[in-house]
């Protein structure tokens, strides 16, 4: 009879490769709208019902909502695009700087079609949802703890965004669009900023 005991981290384990499994087959469109949803419903839970939020991070995700999107339509992919927005500075700084002690281990457990141009990304045919499922589980344990609500479907989907773009794009590609992507967001904030010298409220 073995001793073996599974620990929570095993269990978060499990589940996040399940979900990649699941999440690597959507769109990027219901990936947003996937990230939207769960981090609505993290949002609201953690206002009005803290100990729902605990269960669903035992679980792995929120149950899908009752009704259309939480009445949310459309907007809900937006919400997610939102959030991805705070994700893609963790991934930049994982993935693309140089600097960071980290990168050659993170990049090293990342299949080859990581570094890939997109022409060779894509010769990878059948195989590229196999290749996607990789990267994506290589991510999201990292990205788990830099995000809020520690909520693996959080991570798992905002890793296998990262991963679609990746596969389709290469390595190199990503890093530049994700650079641009937060040089414009830091801009828009520092023109929305009052002034230093403005008065306190």
């Amino acid at each position: 009879m073995s001793d073996e005991t599974t620990t929570p981290a095993d269990d978060q384990t499990a589940i996040m490769e399940q979900q990649v499994k699941e999440l690597a087959n959507l769109t990027e469109d219901d990936l947003f709208r996937t990230l939207g949803m769960q981090m609505k419903q993290a949002e609201l839970a953690q206002e009005n019902n803290p100990a729902a939020l605990e269960a669903a991070i035992a679980k792995g995700a929120f149950d899908a909502p009752e009704g259309a999107e939480m009445g949310l339509g459309e907007n809900l992919r937006a919400f997610g695009a939102r959030w991805w927005g705070d994700i893609e500075p963790h991934l930049y700084n994982l993935l693309c700087k140089e600097d960071n002690p980290q990168r050659n281990q993170i990049l090293g457990h990342l299949p080859g079609s990581a570094n890939a141009t997109a022409n060779a990304a894509a010769a990878t045919g059948s195989s590229g949802s196999a290749s996607a499922d990789a990267i994506a589980l290589a991510l999201a344990p990292l990205l788990i703890g830099l995000l809020p609500f520690n909520l693996p479907i959080i991570a798992t989907a905002g890793a296998t965004i990262a991963a679609k773009l990746i596969l389709s794009s290469g390595l190199k590609t990503t890093c530049e669009m994700w650079q641009e992507s937060i040089e414009e967001r830091e801009k828009a904030k520092a023109k929305d900023a009052p002034p230093s010298d403005a008065p306190a409220a």
